[in-house]
């Protein structure tokens, strides 16, 4: 998931992790610490909320589910507005459903290369 956020950050897409600027490591472990609380969001917030939206998911034929994506994304970055040295800033709606879903995509890609189950 970090390589994920990592990813998301490099392209325009107004999303910035800020923190741990002075060494490299730092600078890792601060995108560790995004993606570990993104993972925790996915799966413990996310299945509730994909249950509860499970009628308009089905209305929209699963685009509903894009939009599940960015409010994890925006539940993480507000989140994250608590913790002094690791911050997730999103820009907006739109942007951030297109990072939510390049997220969702390289993720993918890589539990799918490293044989990773849900």
């Amino acid at each position: 998931m970090a390589l994920a956020v990592w990813i998301t950050t490099l392209l325009p897409l107004e999303i910035v992790v800020t923190g741990g600027e002075d060494e490299w490591w730092t600078r890792l472990l601060v995108f560790l610490g995004v993606g570990v609380l993104l993972q925790l969001m996915n799966q413990i917030v996310k299945p509730v909320v994909s249950i509860l939206s499970l009628p308009i998911t089905i209305l929209t034929l699963g685009l509903f589910a894009l939009v599940i994506n960015w409010f994890i994304l925006w539940l993480a970055a507000w989140i994250t507005g608590y913790i002094p040295e690791v911050t997730l800033e999103i820009g907006g709606f739109w942007l951030t459903l297109i990072g939510a879903l390049v997220i969702s995509i390289v993720s993918g890609i890589v539990n799918g290369l490293t044989g990773s189950k849900d």
